[in-house]
Parts: structure tokens; sequence; C-alpha cells
């Protein structure tokens, strides 16, 4: 009978507290913190670290995590009482998600009253998809370890941590990555202080030279057909790794553009032969400067800050921390393989003011969603992308070239991974990834990611939807960790979407890939890329003549390309219908533009400073690429995809509906005009009339009226001659290009 009466007092007390949770936490205030607020009348929960889940959710009696908050809001919204939308506070600390916070219809917010996740005003708040470890379980290296390190100076560095005594026992898998391969999910990784640590490698920083008397076997046939080939090495360096399990080697094996990571399967330190277990699509060669490679995965080569390694078999983590290290670093090991934050069918929610860090694989992924915002929030260390926007697509088990006339990869839709989707589009260009409306990331910083930065899909190719999803004043820093081929800053598809105000710092090649219409690339600074590639552009899109109605304006390119023939802008195979005007090129590559066999790309009101080629023009849809345009092949393939000929494609772009009639092999409707061209070595190669190139440039050798060309402002002075020789001359809005501080979208 007392246990029935303790019972009630129990069930009253929870029924009580949970009741203040609609009362008690109704707010008349207007909360602000920069962009950050609750409006008038909203409700407000709060959630702690040292929370509790039978809490009301109130500032003083405050949740323990997401999940908490989420399931009050829906206890809201049966009772009817979610008026005002509603504001989530989650003080300051780190939140480690056991699994992805995953938001459904059912969360959804109104677009007047949206529910929105948000650090608390000045207080450092972190989603962690990662485990914590403490300080006091780090120790120096045990002495089994210690006899395999190589330069023997640097043991004293190195720290241990028992991850298996932590039980901590999932550890991933190191995957092979690279050209055609899927995006597929790092495995465990080491982070300190919000810092991203790397796995053991030799050489340090450099890479290893192929010579073409390194090439073991070549690992393709004469029918290219590819299989691992196999590479002569330090036969000393190979004999300090032989006891070493899962080595890997990622580099650039043929061509620049096709980078990969392939597992070592023998090493014999007699004859110096590393032989691989993985093939590359295109062989192994050497020569080219580019052909360059390193080995990793190594505990042995841990010898400078930064380098980690986990011992799989074993459960230990070893690392050269970067500072000495004390009770006060956060240490942190990535451990969660789906996305941090999963939101399906969900709209009207916003996360603001977090730190998204530590996963395996995605950081915010969207599908099917509406008016959904990520803003003022960092998203950084996560093993594949920071946000994906739409569905991916199953992996291909057939490692080869995609095919359009007999596709093999799987055009099974992948919810919550990107999967193959690069190479499924290339063989089935209108694939609807569902990737909502009106979701866009704003004022965020990309960091640390593994492969490329925002995966942004939306809006459908055949009816030419817009989906007006859209990334909006960000910064993307390091977003190429593991892999960057063909996996860039921003890949962008679909129909309709936004790159705006965004600065694209050094990665080693494209900073936005473009797929599909009507795309809009504005305002955005992009610098130093396509710093280790070849054959490829900072901004990149070909091979699909239907993608018209692409925008690439008041951008400004700076220092593109360090080795091979480096490009800004590449319309390449064919590429049409997409503009290129107002943006300014500064030591952009060494072909600044290319339009590789395309048509209708006017290039206009553009300035070109310090170009060794400023544009390229070809017709090779009448030379190396003939074969695309004849019946049945690739560009009718894709052209039969969307009904080219037919609305709305032939509405909104009425020069495509006669595409074959009009003689693709001839590149025309390029003008080039209006463009100044200072201190440029050639203007354009190709015929004049491929172009057609125009009389009405400025070609010249002086400064035209820059503001100040010595601090690379590149605004023109309102009594510039330009005006007066090009009354035609748009004034480019250059101070207005890149970040923008304090902005909401």
């Amino acid at each position: 009978m007392g246990k029935m009466n303790l019972s009630k007092i129990f069930f009253g007390v929870f029924f009580f507290l949970n009741i203040g949770a609609v009362v008690n936490v109704y707010s008349e205030e207007i909360c602000v913190d920069g962009n950050n607020h609750s409006k008038k009348g909203s409700i407000e929960y709060y959630i702690a670290p040292n929370g509790n889940s039978l809490n009301n959710g109130d500032i003083s009696h405050p949740f323990a995590s997401l999940d908490d908050a989420k399931k009050a809001i829906r206890q809201l919204k049966s009772n009817h009482q979610l008026k005002g939308g509603v504001t989530v506070w989650l003080r300051e600390g780190v939140y480690e998600l056991p699994k992805s916070f995953m938001l459904q219809k059912e969360d959804s917010g109104m677009e007047s009253e949206p529910v929105i996740f948000s650090g608390y005003p000045n207080e450092k708040v972190i989603v962690s998809g990662g485990k914590k470890i403490s300080y006091d379980q780090v120790n120096p290296i045990s002495s089994d370890a210690a006899r395999l390190i190589v330069q023997k100076e640097a043991i004293a560095q190195i720290r241990e941590i028992d991850l298996k005594a932590l039980g901590i026992l999932d550890y991933g898998v190191n995957q092979i990555t690279g050209f055609r391969r899927p995006y597929v999910n790092a495995a465990m990784e080491l982070f300190i202080n919000g810092k991203s640590y790397h796995l053991a490698r030799y050489p340090n920083q450099e890479k290893i030279f192929i010579k073409p008397e390194n090439v073991g076997d070549k690992g393709i046939t004469e029918k290219e057909e590819c299989y691992p080939g196999s590479i002569f090495f330090d036969k000393s360096k190979l004999a300090q790794w032989k006891t070493a399990p899962n080595v890997l080697a990622g580099g650039n094996f043929r061509f620049a553009w096709a980078t990969d990571q392939l597992r070592v399967k023998k090493m014999d330190p007699m004859t110096g032969l590393v032989q691989f277990a993985d093939s590359h699509m295109y062989g192994i060669s050497g020569g080219e400067e580019w052909n360059q490679y390193y080995f990793f995965n190594l505990l042995e080569e841990i010898d400078e800050p930064g380098e980690y390694y986990v011992d799989h078999q074993r459960g230990k983590l070893y690392f050269y921390p970067y500072t000495e290290l004390n009770s006060a670093d956060t240490i942190m090991v990535s451990m969660l393989e789906d996305a941090l934050v999963t939101m399906k069918g969900a709209s009207n929610i916003q996360f603001r003011n977090i730190c998204f860090e530590a996963g395996r694989g995605i950081g915010i992924y969207m599908e099917n969603t509406k008016h959904n915002k990520i803003e003022d929030c960092t998203i950084r260390n996560m093993g594949v992308v920071g946000v994906c926007i739409g569905m991916g697509s199953k992996p291909s088990s057939i490692y080869r070239h995609p095919e359009e006339k007999t596709p093999f990869y799987p055009t099974e839709k992948l919810s919550e991974r990107i999967g193959s989707l690069h190479e499924l589009l290339y063989e089935n260009t209108t694939f609807n990834r569902e990737g909502g409306e009106n979701n866009g990331i704003i004022n965020c910083k990309i960091e640390n990611a593994g492969c490329g930065g925002i995966s942004l899909g939306g809006g459908n190719r055949l009816t030419l939807e817009k989906a007006g999803n859209y990334v909006f004043n960000c910064e993307f820093t390091n977003c190429a960790r593991i892999d960057y081929s063909y996996k860039s800053l921003v890949n962008i598809d679909g129909v309709g979407n936004k790159v705006q105000h965004c600065q694209f710092n050094a990665c080693p090649a494209t900073a936005i890939y473009i797929h599909g219409n009507d795309h809009i690339i504005e305002y955005n600074v992009i610098s130093e890329a396509c710093n280790f590639i070849d054959d490829q552009g900072a901004i990149y899109l070909g091979r699909d003549p239907s993608e018209f109605g692409n925008i690439i304006r008041y951008n400004f390119f700076k220092n593109i390309g360090h080795i091979g023939r480096t490009i800004a802008v590449y319309y390449d195979d064919g590429a049409c219908g997409t503009q290129l005007y107002g943006n300014v090129f500064y030591k952009a590559a060494t072909w600044t533009v290319t339009v590789g066999g395309g048509s209708y790309n006017p290039i206009y009101n553009n300035i070109f400073i310090e170009s060794k080629l400023a544009i390229h023009l070809d017709n090779r849809l009448d030379g190396s690429n003939q074969t695309n345009i004849s019946p049945n092949n690739i560009f009718d393939i894709r052209l039969r995809q969307t009904n080219y000929n037919k609305p709305p494609y032939s509405v909104a772009y009425p020069a495509l509906a006669t595409y074959f009639n009009d003689h693709p092999e001839v590149p025309k409707h390029n003008d080039i005009k209006n463009n100044i061209f200072v201190n440029v070595s050639q203007l354009h190669d190709g015929k004049s009339e491929w172009g057609p190139v125009h009389e009405n440039n400025i070609i010249t050798t002086k400064d035209p009226g820059f503001v100040d060309a010595s601090k690379l402002n590149f605004s023109l002075k309102e009594n510039s001659e330009v005006f007066k020789i090009l009354p035609e001359f748009k004034t480019i809005p250059f101070s207005e290009i890149g970040l923008i501080k304090n902005k909401t979208k």
C-alpha cells in the first residue's frame, strides 16, 4: 500500500513538472543576441549538460538533451499550445550524440513561428558526434609501441590512450576513396581543441615523385581495363614497415584530376616492390609533375605534431600533440556514423550559434525539407561533408567509368548518405534528390571536412522547378582532408540554387562544381583553388549541353592554380548556356576561362588581370570529342532525358531546342565583349569566330583606374577611362564581393 502511494506521489510530481513545461517557460520578453532572438510571445526551453530528462525545461530546471526538448515540443503541438514559435536554448558545454538527432514533419514549425535551436548568448555550445576523453587518460607511449617508431627522437613527445579500457570499441574502417569512388565515412579521427589531426604519413609534408622507371606494373590493359598495379619504393624504408598492417597510399597516380587512396596489399623489402590491393581507373604512370603520392596509416611514422594512429586490434590511440597537453584541453575522437542532425520532411526549423563537430559522416542532412536555416554555426571536423541537402544514391560495386548507353550505377535513392551521387548524375542527369525548397546555410564556417564542404541539391530538372536552396555568407577552410576528387567545397545540382557572398579558401581542386540549371554563383571570393591539380577549374561544369541558365557573376578569383594547366572557370566538353559577367580575375590560372567546344556562353563585363591566357576557345566537338554529338551517344542521351525540344526546356532555352540542327560541332554565341584585359599575355587562342571575340574590349598594360591595385582593391574609380572607352561597361560592385559581417539572409 505504501509503495502505491509513493508511486502516486511520484506521478503527480512528474505530471506537475511537465505541465510546468507548458506554462513556466512562456516568455513575454524579446531576447536578442546578434541575429539570434526569440520573438515576443514565443515559448522557451533550456538544455544544459547538467540537466535532467525529468526536468520541465525552464532556465532553472533544464533538460539534458535535444531529444528531451523535441519530446516537449511535440507534446505542446499535440495540445495545440505551440503559439508564437519556440526557442530551445543550449547552455554552454559539449553535447555528445549517441545517435543522429532526427527531426521529421511532426517537428516542424511555421513560417512565422519557427522552431529554433540556439546556443545561449555568449556561451560556447558544441554538439558532437564524438567521444570526449579526459586528460588523465593520456599516457606516454608504451615501450612495445615505441620500439616501432622510426624517428626515435619523437618518442618522448608521443602519447597513448587505451581506448578499449575506456569501453571505446568501434574504430571504423579506413576505406578507399578517390576518382569515381563513392563518398565514404571516415574511420575514427582525432581532434584536440577543435583542431584536426591526420593519420601518420611518410613523407610528412612533401610527396614522392613517380618516375617512369618506378612503375612496376601500370595496372591497366591495352583495352583500358584496370587492375591493381605496383610501384617500386625505397627498400630500407619498407623494411622499417615490415609489420605494419593496413597501410594506404594516396596520390595522383596518372592524371592530377583522378586522385586515389589505395590499400597496400604487399610490401617487399627485398625488391622494393609495393603491390596495391585496389586498382586505379587510369593505371599508374610517372614523369608528370603531379605524379606524386605518399604512404599513410603508419604507427612507425609518427614523428611530428598533428599525427595519430589507431591500433584497431589492440584498441590503442597514439598521437603527437601540437602543444603540451593539460587538463583544460578537449580531446575528442569521432564516433557517430550517421549525420549529427537529420531532417526529413521537417520545415521552418533553425539552428543557430552552435558548433557541430567530430562525426565520421555528414554534419547536417536535409531531405524533403522547406524553409530550414543553419545560421551562425560552425560545422567542422566531419568525415564527409558539413551539410548535405538532398538524397544520395546507392554506391556501385562496379569500379569503372559511367556509361550513358548502358548505365550501371544504381538509381536507388540513398537517404542520409551521398554515395555514388556524382557518378549517377553522369548517367542520369535528371536524378531528383528531393532536396526540398528554400533551405539555407547562412553565416556559417565549414572547416576541416573530409570530402568537400556542402552538397547542395534541390529542384526538378524535368520540370525546371527551382528549389531556391542557398549557401550565403559562409567561409570554407580545409575542406578536402581525405578526398577531393570531384568532391568540391560546394557541389551544386538540381535547379535554381544559389551560392552567394562566400569565402573559399585554399583547396587542392575545384571550389564549386555545377550540375543542373538556373543556379546563381555570385559575390564570392575564390582564393587559391586548384592548387594541386591539372585540367580542372575553380568553378567547373561540363559534358551536358542541357545545363542552360546558370549565371556566374560578381566573383573575385585570385591566385588560382600552381601546377599543370589550371582554369578559373571551366566550361568543359561542350557545356552551354552559362553567363559569365562582372567577375574579376587576378593571377587566375594558366587558362583563366576555358570554353571547351560549347556555345551560348557569353563572357562580358569582366576584368582579367595578369593572365597568361585569358580565354581558351576550342572546337573539341569537331575533334577529340566528336563522338559526343553523334546519334545515340552521350549528348543525345542527356538531351533526350530532359525532353530538351519540348516545354519547359524549349520555352526557357529556345536555343537548346535546335541544338542538333545548328552544327553543335562549331562553337558559337560565346560573345567576348566589354571586358578589360590588364597585363594579359594572350587574350585568346583558337579562332576568333568561336567566341566571337568583339572589338569592344580594353587591352592595356596600364592601370585602368583601380582604387588600389597594390592592395588588390580592383574597384574602378568613377573617373576611370574605362567608362569613356567602353560606355556600356557596367560598374562591378567589387567592394560588395565576399563575406558580409553581421548580415542575415
